[in-house]
């Protein structure tokens, strides 16, 4: 063994008195035992030089029984150029396993290791002084190997010795201040100009410092380098150029590492003793361990020149007796195959490893079943589950056991717990095994801790050993199960999003026409309801968006629970609400689910704190051999719907052959009633409103007319209903005030005709969703009417759907300066409660009333009633339908003081209407 040079072995203080994060909690471990384990924090965990050293820690610790957690502190993947700053491991890895660790250069901070000190475990610091930390540290004595190497290239007679390494690296620095000191001990200045400082230790810095000396004119016939990378880039860089070494320039490098042997020429190195490193580091933690006193301080291991040939030795001058050349040859070759076959081993085993890790949506990799393709012994996954926590738990969810199949395991451990108590038991079976612990992690993604048992890799590269290459493999493999679940996931949301309603969760028209479908290939007996909410378009723009929305997800929820499980409730579009009954065997039982479904909706609906009312009307379609397609029976269904509620709101029918055609001739007026706005073929005729004494015409009824081209003058019962449902009443109604405002203002231009008034009625969708205070208020710019003269005729259904919201509506109406008239009255279900709050100017008592007039004693009574509540309110009194003489005298007595009707004369054209303006 080297010779140590170091302090006395008096145990000193430790000078710490506080655990950062609560890491000191962990506790203390037990004291040694056969079950010893010492741990080693390390940055990589193979190579020639982290290899070389867990092999000598590994070695120590085998002679007194004891075995090693290797825990690797730096990323899965990690390249040792990656290598600047201590990892920022902060979780107590395997701190109840271990009695104690050595830390091998800038491993983790000193925190961490003043932590790992406060829990009484000893710390054995290698190749790094933290001066922190009271602690034995174990390091290369780099000046022995240094000096040997000057005093031997002086020894050949060079006196221009140059320096080139990384001065960056404390180590090298040493080497650098040996190297100066080395010369002034022969006599020899150091020339700063034989400084060539360069980027790191790697071999491509090694030939720019061969550039560099070429291009300064070779000033040097001798070199020593940092490190045999270096060394061996810069020899390859001098070749290269022509130049010869060692005749041109004598190169020695520093470390000792296989390719040193194989470099042409053979390299003349300083060995770096790593075994003998590692061996001392454990040899003193097991003292501290074993509670012997053993001080703090700086232990130095010596490094000793190796003479080859770069140096301008024969080989044969150099070390033991030379080899007959044949004989040389042979070992070299023996040995160099023995190198490549190792190296093809772990290059195809890795390749396989690959594969498997990449097929992880195949296999699952948490498994470790992919072990089994490895030299590995034993492995024991653990994925984090809390990170916040300072002792974070690990969920073992993969386990292998080369040997036996596994035993039971623990569902979860503490990172101070990991890895189990059954792998180091595997561990301990092998005198070469170590337990590695690596991160699963790799930039931005920390799966967990991945454990191997497995013998130390010396013969890669550092950062390139094979379990940081399956780590930074495995991490990539659950990035990407992660990737693929985030898929699947979304392909599920799409999939869901694309059958069912996202507002609901019921399903979508799609899914509904496949389920019907289904049922019409099973031949099953089965039923479609077509359901349609009444009045839900006023709901929705009287109480808002967020208020239909949440009417629409009351209504499905009441619909699903009056069903069976087999049938479907599905959400068509808008309020529109498809059933499918399957399995109906009872030709009655679709009218009394439709009977139930009213029932169900009848409960008023609670809505942003008010209570509403909403019924449905419903169509319903039987299936049968006549339909070939869902979507026809989806019509028909539709179709029923339609009649229903054009019958009676909040009811149901059942589809016939009569109501199609009734549908057809319904799209025929649809069809051309576009045609007809776009052609300008409506018309706006006038009916007077007189003085029911003396006659005189004292405003106008403006009604809508249909020129159409073929049929005639269309009156509005024919096509006022089609253009309700499908919203046309809109830009209808909004021409007929824009008309009606510009023909009583062209009349108005008579001199006399100032007081003349006309008014126009507004229907339910116009009303709620037409924008009619916007419409009023510009038909008035344009034509330049007086608001009082017009007047708006609105019946009582209308207003109390929403007399909040109507209520403001009217009052902007009124605050325009129109007049706003009931009508229709007496036929709706207005209170008189409701009529005193709102700004109602007129009452035009209903037709049904007047016919009866003189005929039945109650219909004259409830008019006499009407007029004198409207007299009571101030609100003038009109009466509809004014057939007859009779109707007239009977309504002049009563007190009404205004009618209209064919006594007086019909609707006609503007023309007509003004030979009747008195």
């Amino acid at each position: 063994m080297k010779r140590l040079r170091g302090p006395g072995d008096a145990l000193g203080p430790r000078g710490h008195s506080g655990s950062p994060d609560g890491i000191g909690e962990i506790g203390v471990a037990s004291q040694v035992s056969r079950d010893l384990t010492l741990g080693v924090l390390t940055p990589f965990l193979g190579g020639w030089y982290f290899g070389g050293l867990l092999r000598g820690i590994a070695r120590s610790a085998a002679v007194e029984g004891a075995s090693v957690i290797a825990v690797q502190t730096l990323d899965a993947g990690t390249d040792q150029l990656e290598m600047r700053e201590p990892s920022d491991l902060s979780y107590p890895v395997a701190w109840r396993r271990v009695s104690g660790f050595v830390v091998i250069i800038n491993a983790v901070y000193p925190s961490y290791l003043a932590a790992v000190q406060q829990t009484g475990k000893p710390v054995v610091i290698v190749s790094h002084e933290v001066p922190e930390l009271e602690c034995p540290v174990v390091v290369p004595d780099n000046a022995t190997g240094i000096r040997e190497a000057v005093a031997h290239l002086i020894a050949h007679g060079h006196r221009r010795i140059a320096f080139a390494g990384y001065l960056g690296a404390k180590d090298v620095r040493q080497r650098y201040e040996a190297y100066r000191d080395a010369l002034r001990a022969h006599a020899v200045e150091p020339d700063q100009g034989l400084l060539f400082p360069i980027e790191d230790n790697q071999m491509s810095s090694g030939e720019d410092a061969a550039r560099v000396l070429i291009g300064a004119g070779m000033p040097a016939t001798a070199v020593v380098t940092g490190t045999d990378a270096n060394a061996i880039g810069l020899m390859q860089g001098m070749l290269a150029a022509g130049y010869r070494v060692p005749e041109d320039l004598a190169v020695i490098g520093f470390d000792d590492v296989r390719g040193a042997q194989y470099s042409l020429p053979r390299l003349t190195t300083v060995n770096h003793p790593v075994d003998t490193i590692g061996r001392t580091a454990a040899d003193l933690l097991l003292r501290r361990i074993r509670g012997e006193e053993v001080a703090p301080g700086t232990r130095y291991v010596d490094t000793s020149l190796v003479v080859r040939e770069s140096c301008g030795c024969r080989r044969d001058a150099a070390g033991p007796p030379a080899l007959p050349p044949l004989t040389r040859l042979e070992a070299e070759g023996r040995a160099h195959f023995r190198e490549r076959t190792h190296l093809q081993g772990i290059l195809s085993k890795q390749y396989v490893v690959s594969m498997d890790l990449l097929r992880a949506h195949e296999e699952d990799p948490r498994r470790l079943g992919w072990l089994a393709r490895t030299s590995a012994r034993a492995g024991c996954l653990g994925l984090w589950t809390d990170r916040t926590r300072t002792d974070p738990p690990l969920d073992l969810v993969g386990t292998y056991a080369r040997d036996k199949p596994p035993t039971s395991q623990p569902l979860a451990l503490p990172a101070s717990e990991f890895p189990p108590a059954e792998l180091l038991g595997v561990a301990r079976q092998d005198a070469e095994a170590v337990t590695f612990v690596v991160p699963v992690k790799v930039d931005g993604s920390d799966w967990g801790l991945l454990a191997v048992v497995d013998a130390v890799e010396t013969g890669t590269g550092t950062g390139r050993e094979p379990i940081n290459h399956w780590a930074a493999l495995l991490t990539v493999a659950l990035d990407y199960q992660q990737v693929l679940a985030a898929l699947r996931e979304q392909e599920e949301r799409l999939r869901v999003a694309a059958e069912y309603d996202h507002l609901t969760g019921l399903p979508n028209r799609t899914l509904f026409l496949e389920r019907l479908r289904e049922a019409m290939r099973a031949g099953h007996e089965f039923a479609v309801l077509f359901v349609d909410l009444d009045g839900f378009k006023v709901v929705n723009d009287s109480l808002g968006h967020d208020a239909g929305d949440g009417l629409l997800i009351q209504v499905a929820n009441r619909l699903s629970h009056s069903l069976r499980e087999r049938d479907t409730a599905a959400r068509f579009g808008g309020d529109e609400f498809l059933i499918l009954l399957d399995g109906v065997a009872d030709p009655h039982a679709p009218a009394q689910v439709a009977e139930r479904l009213h029932a169900a909706l009848a409960p008023p609906f609670r809505l942003q704190g008010q209570e509403v009312v909403v019924t449905a009307s419903i169509g319903i379609t039987l299936g049968g051999d006549r339909y070939a397609a869902a979507e026809d029976l989806v019509r028909d269904a539709d179709i029923a719907m339609y009649w229903s509620k054009s019958h009676r709101k909040g009811s149901h029918a059942l589809f016939d052959v009569a109501m199609h055609a009734k549908a057809v001739v319904r799209l025929q007026i649809e069809t051309e009633l576009r045609r007809a706005i776009e052609r300008g073929e409506l018309e706006v005729h006038y009916q007077p409103i007189v003085q029911l004494v003396g006659g005189r015409t004292r405003a106008f009824e403006a009604l809508i007319r249909w020129r159409h081209p073929t049929r005639g003058l269309v009156l509005p019962e024919h096509f006022l209903a089609v253009a309700e449902e499908t919203g046309l009443v809109i830009p209808i109604g909004r021409w007929v005030i824009a008309e009606s405002c510009r023909q009583l203002a062209a009349w108005q231009r008579t001199p006399g005709r100032e007081d003349l008034r006309i008014s126009v009625n507004v229907s339910n969708r116009q009303f709620w969703q037409g924008g009619l205070v916007d419409d009023v208020a510009e038909a008035l710019r344009v034509s330049r009417l007086h608001p009082r003269n017009l007047a708006f005729e609105i019946t009582e259904g209308v207003i109390m759907t929403n007399v909040g919201l109507a209520r403001k509506m009217l009052e902007d109406l009124h605050n325009l300066g129109c007049e706003l008239h009931i009508d229709d009255f007496g036929t709706g279900y207005s209170s008189l409660e409701a009529l005193h709050r709102l700004p109602i100017d007129a009452l035009k008592i209903d037709r049904s009333f007047v016919a009866r007039l003189g005929a039945d004693a109650k219909s004259s009574a409830l008019v006499h009633t009407i007029v004198l509540m409207g007299g009571s309110l101030g609100l003038q009194l009109i009466a509809e339908s004014v057939e007859t003489e009779e109707q007239r005298d009977h309504l002049l007595r009563l007190g009404c003081a205004y009618g209209q009707g064919h006594l007086f004369s019909p609707p006609v054209p503007a023309e007509e209407a003004e030979r009747l303006i008195s």
